[in-house]
């Protein structure tokens, strides 16, 4: 019976456009409240600040335009610093390394002489020229004389007379150099000179050095502990100067980098001690504020949500543990406090 009067009271407001008017009303208000209901009971997410655990990445370049003569790891495998990674073709680099010992020794040679001083021969020779200088002075100086008398007798023309007197004066000026000569050799290099030969030898040094570490440039090695992530060339290609030969991912440098709200700047700083929580690890992981930017930058599709995605968002590093093992580009997440 209740039935048949429900059924009627329906019919009946069917008929009655008010009454059928305010049946939709209450209707409508029964499923907006019990929509409402619906959404304060569900759970609400915690605020978090989104981001990826990276690692520091050692890029290896080329110091000279060569080829690659050999690879020594593969793409992929862990490496320990000082590892062969890639030579490069050090033919020239070789000849110039030869080139300047060469010069070198040749300057070394020549600064030992001038320490050494003059040999006993030297110093004999340049004596022994001295006497000869002597005696051809005193046999132009005889000639001289000889031909001064002809001339007072009338016997020899003014012009052999001036050619004697020529040759006395170019007898003392070999006997004066030879002299020169000998006093020299006698005394021995200058210090000033063997200053001069001693820079030299110095910078022909430093020029060998330069040459040898570009010679060791030529063998590509780890810089430090990690894992090899790429090498964009191949054995036997001729690679350019400043081209990235070899990516490391270095080992012990693990660092979460996250995106922060500027409404909760004020709450982080450097050197602060905060806890992440990583994609597939249970237990959070230590970490301590390294990096804050000073301006905001791109907010990252995964840093939003429908709540915050008109804040700015300020790029922060967050470095994590030595022993942290995890690899790079995991999802981490930072707990923000609530908003006052």
């Amino acid at each position: 019976m209740k039935f048949n009067c429900l059924r009627d009271a329906v019919f009946s407001s069917a008929l009655n456009p008010v009454l059928n008017s305010v049946l939709n009303r209450v209707l409508n208000l029964v499923l907006g409240a019990a929509l409402l209901t619906l959404a304060g009971c569900q759970v609400q997410e915690p605020p978090m600040a989104y981001g990826t655990l990276e690692r520091e990445r050692v890029l290896l370049t080329a110091t000279q335009t060569e080829l690659i003569t050999e690879v020594g790891r593969q793409k992929g495998q862990p490496v320990k610093r000082g590892d062969l990674l890639l030579q490069l073709d050090d033919t020239v680099q070789q000849l110039k390394v030869a080139k300047a010992k060469a010069q070198l020794q040749q300057l070394e040679a020549t600064l030992s002489e001038a320490q050494n001083g003059s040999r006993p021969e030297q110093l004999a020779a340049a004596k022994a020229s001295v006497k000869r200088a002597e005696a051809s002075l005193a046999d132009a100086k005889r000639q001289l004389a000889r031909a001064k008398k002809l001339r007072a007798d009338k016997l020899l023309a003014q012009a052999s007379l001036d050619q004697n007197e020529l040759a006395v004066r170019l007898a003392q000026a070999e006997q004066t150099a030879a002299e020169q000569r000998y006093t020299e050799l006698k005394n021995g290099v200058r210090s000033e000179q063997i200053q001069q030969l001693s820079f030299a030898r110095d910078g022909a040094e430093q020029s060998l050095r330069l040459e040898q570490k570009a010679l060791a440039d030529l063998t590509i090695r780890a810089s430090r502990d990690g894992l090899l992530e790429d090498l964009p060339y191949q054995l036997g290609e001729r690679v350019p100067q400043g081209a990235v030969l070899a990516v490391l991912a270095a080992k012990q440098s693990a660092y979460a980098r996250v995106y922060l709200p500027q409404r909760v700047l004020a709450h982080f700083k450097v050197g602060q001690q905060v806890n992440l929580q990583v994609d597939g690890v249970s237990t959070p992981l230590e970490g301590q504020v390294r990096f804050i930017a000073a301006e905001a930058s791109f907010t990252p599709y995964y840093a939003l949500n429908q709540h915050e995605r008109s804040n700015l968002m300020f790029v922060t590093e967050i470095s994590l543990p030595a022993q942290t093992e995890l690899p790079a580009g995991l999802p981490v997440q930072l707990l923000l406090p609530e908003a006052p």
